[in-house]
């Protein structure tokens, strides 16, 4: 199956969205048919960009070298290219690693948050804190919608109701007040997770970025002991996983933001 797909709307003034399916595996046999079943009408204002890649080899978008693979230079390619505010990268899962996506120590295995199912086996989080840290702001609206890889009918429902939502939505704050009414439990979820991040590792990346912009780098090593330092002055809360989450985010800010410094 040719899962490769892309489309772009235009209605006038407003912001810019971007949504992109199968970024590894074979999950793009499963997105494909949301993206293909999106209805434009649910668009008001601006731009939306849909693209649905073919397989590739998996690599998780929590690895650094996610992003230098041909898959994900192409992700980060379409990310500066449209500068989206509002950005939904589709997934699917198979049934036997739903536990792992929900479950509440993920966090400490593999350095993010649980998912939170909304309904019907769709699951929602934030997008790899990678580029969430450099390619976004911070009240921009990067996340991820997980559907089961052989969704049921009542699941693809699901699925392309939150994409509507989101193509109908002008901001961050807008959207999350829409998914509000439907899911209240798991909004205040959401919000939790993005306070966390914004005020531990959003805070380390930046002042970290400015380490490496400013100081006197001389390898990666540098950033984890500068890191584990300001740490304990911010009285910061990440685990090691994170740190390198961290690190891998600033070198990517240094490769694509100033490839001049490295």
């Amino acid at each position: 199956m040719d899962s490769l797909f892309s489309r772009t709307f235009h209605k006038g003034p407003g912001p810019s969205r971007l949504f992109i399916g199968g970024v590894h595996g074979k999950e793009g046999e499963t997105t494909f048919h949301a993206l293909k079943s999106f209805d434009d009408r649910a668009l008001n204002s601006g731009e939306l960009y849909l693209y649905n890649f073919p397989p590739s080899p998996y690599i998780s978008t929590l690895e650094r070298r996610y992003y230098d693979s041909s898959t994900g230079r192409e992700v980060l390619n379409l990310i500066k290219k449209i500068q989206p505010t509002i950005y939904l990268e589709l997934h699917c899962y198979h049934e036997k690693n739903r536990s792992h996506l929900i479950h509440h120590d993920r966090k400490i295995k593999i350095g993010v948050p649980p998912l939170v199912e909304l309904d019907k086996g769709v699951l929602i989080g934030s997008v790899s804190p990678i580029i969430r840290s450099v390619f976004f702001e911070n009240y921009d609206f990067p996340f991820i919608l997980e559907i089961p890889c052989q969704p049921s009918d009542d699941s693809l429902q699901v699925y392309v109701e939150v994409l509507n939502i989101t193509a109908g939505s002008k901001n961050r704050i807008e959207i999350l007040k829409k998914l509000e009414l439907l899911y209240p439990h798991q909004v205040i979820k959401l919000n939790k997770y993005f306070i966390d991040f914004s005020d531990n590792f959003l805070t380390l990346f930046q002042k970290t970025r400015e380490f490496a912009l400013n100081g006197d780098l001389k390898d990666s090593d540098d950033l984890i002991l500068f890191m584990e330092n300001l740490m304990q002055e911010l009285d910061l809360n990440l685990n090691q996983i994170q740190l390198k989450q961290v690190r891998a985010a600033v070198l990517i800010f240094l490769d694509y933001k100033h490839p001049s410094v490295v």
